[in-house]
């Protein structure tokens, strides 16, 4: 894997991510970037440019699937479950504290992708959308390229450390208690839902 595929993970992954997908894996490219940009094969910059551009993009899509294809749709479930007060007030909301609204839902998973697809729903102007969409993008890069710059030096450092040591029994080990953790934290979350 060279710099360019990083580059172009790094932009399909977040243009996915910014149109409100939940779940997507961003986290392993940001990783990748930062180890390459240690290593000097890669800019941080540009990382970031091309990160905040490909989140920006896909934060106008999922505003534009919200607005346009989307929007009778979201407007039928909106009102189904927030009834057309609860639409009235997302508008006024979003009118008001828009700014601070789509900023901050950059920052969120949770308000994230209700965020991007209701401000096409209930007719947030896309001038100012896409401005606070792009600082909302280029913040979120910014910080999450950087830790991973910063942090890749030690997780590498630590994985080769590791790896100098490690025998057949710790590898073992260290997936069972990933598989243990993972089954309990899906058992804990499926009881949480039926409860």
């Amino acid at each position: 894997m060279n710099a360019l595929h990083v580059y172009i993970a790094l932009f399909g992954l977040l243009l996915v991510e910014g149109m409100g997908v939940p779940g997507v894996p961003f986290e392993p490219v940001f990783l990748a970037a930062g180890y390459l940009i240690d290593r000097g094969e890669m800019n941080f910059w540009a990382a970031v440019a091309v990160g905040s551009l490909g989140n920006l993009l896909g934060n106008l899509l999922g505003y534009w699937l919200g607005a346009r294809p989307g929007r009778g749709l979201m407007t039928r479930l909106f009102r189904r479950g927030w009834k057309e007060e609860g639409l009235a007030l997302t508008r006024e909301w979003l009118s008001r504290y828009g700014a601070a609204v789509i900023i901050l839902a950059r920052w969120f998973g949770p308000i994230r992708t209700p965020t991007i697809l209701t401000a096409g729903v209930v007719g947030m102007n896309l001038g100012p959308y896409a401005l606070y969409s792009a600082l909302g993008a280029f913040t979120w890069t910014l910080a999450w390229q950087y830790a991973n710059w910063k942090g890749a030096h030690f997780i590498f450092r630590w994985w080769h450390l590791y790896r100098r040591y490690a025998t057949w029994w710790l590898d073992a080990l260290l997936i069972l208690v990933a598989l243990t953790v993972t089954v309990a934290s899906l058992y804990y979350c499926w009881r949480r839902s039926w409860k």
